[in-house]
């Protein structure tokens, strides 16, 4: 649930899910809607890498593994994700009777609560604020592994509440993320088309500047064919994507090849060739 991290894997993986709308806005706002009358019961997605050049693609690398369960209106129930293929931890999604998201907690593999995420909404149902309660995390490090660490020590810096700015649509247009004292830890701008596909995303570090910023191209099914990753206003990375879609026209197989640009500011940004598989269960 904690998406922001400080390697180089985890933010490729960031950069990942934000092309692809996987963020927690995007769910808390909308149920999922499917693009034609085959609902999806669950999705099994890995995400699996291989370093340019590579030509066996056999020695890919597994980077993301999660199971994700729907209910019949197409809202999120679970999430599962694995670690080599064991369970590392699990969240389960709590909605009123209008199926308003209210809550969702987070579960390490023994059971135990890791996070707790409250949501707030206006009178349209759209999320303008996501409180994370954090006193159980403090007990587990990065690995899910029990410690004993200082709260003030290690988790000052981190962000305990998202406050969200939406369009009339819903659509979330910049999400602010502060710190248990009210300070700025970062923040994201979005942008969208007319057929409201995300076409742009900002993001700003706690002095207001932006660190990097994505451009975002979708095909006429709305699919993201392409983005481009600019880090100080310089070109970082070129990203290209494809699909294969199975029967129900949903894609199962996803490939992004990647040309990162030689500059100083694309130092931390891998051109790993990315496999995307899902496997989807339907109702």
């Amino acid at each position: 649930m904690d998406l922001i991290k400080h390697s180089k894997y985890s933010l490729l993986i960031i950069l990942l899910l934000l092309s692809y709308s996987f963020t927690m806005y995007k769910v808390s706002n909308q149920a999922q809607k499917p693009k034609n009358a085959a609902v999806i019961k669950s999705n099994h997605q890995t995400i699996f890498s291989v370093p340019k050049g590579e030509k066996d693609y056999n020695k890919k690398y597994l980077i993301f593994d999660q199971i994700t369960h729907f209910n019949k209106k197409g809202l999120i129930t679970q999430t599962f994700q694995y670690k080599s293929d064991t369970l590392f931890c699990y969240t389960s999604y709590y909605y009123d009777t209008n199926n308003i998201l209210l809550s969702c907690e987070e579960y390490n593999s023994d059971n135990s609560l890791y996070l707790t995420i409250n949501y707030t909404h206006n009178h349209k149902g759209f999320v303008t604020r996501a409180d994370y309660i954090r006193s159980s995390q403090k007990h587990y490090d990065d690995h899910r592994n029990p410690v004993d660490v200082e709260f003030e020590k290690y988790y000052k810096k981190l962000y305990t509440y998202i406050v969200y700015i939406n369009d009339f649509m819903g659509n979330v247009i910049e999400a602010q993320y502060y710190t248990a004292d009210n300070k700025l830890s970062f923040k994201y701008s979005y942008r969208y088309d007319f057929r409201y596909n995300q076409t742009e995303i900002k993001y700003y570090n706690n002095k207001g500047s932006v660190s990097w910023r994505k451009k975002l191209k979708y095909d006429k099914e709305g699919y993201l064919v392409q983005y481009k990753l600019y880090m100080n206003n310089r070109q970082a990375l070129l990203s290209k994507v494809r699909y294969q879609f199975d029967q129900n026209n949903n894609w199962i197989n996803c490939t992004e090849t990647r040309k990162r640009y030689d500059n100083f500011f694309a130092y931390d940004v891998t051109d790993n060739t990315l496999f995307m598989v899902r496997k989807l269960d339907y109702y």
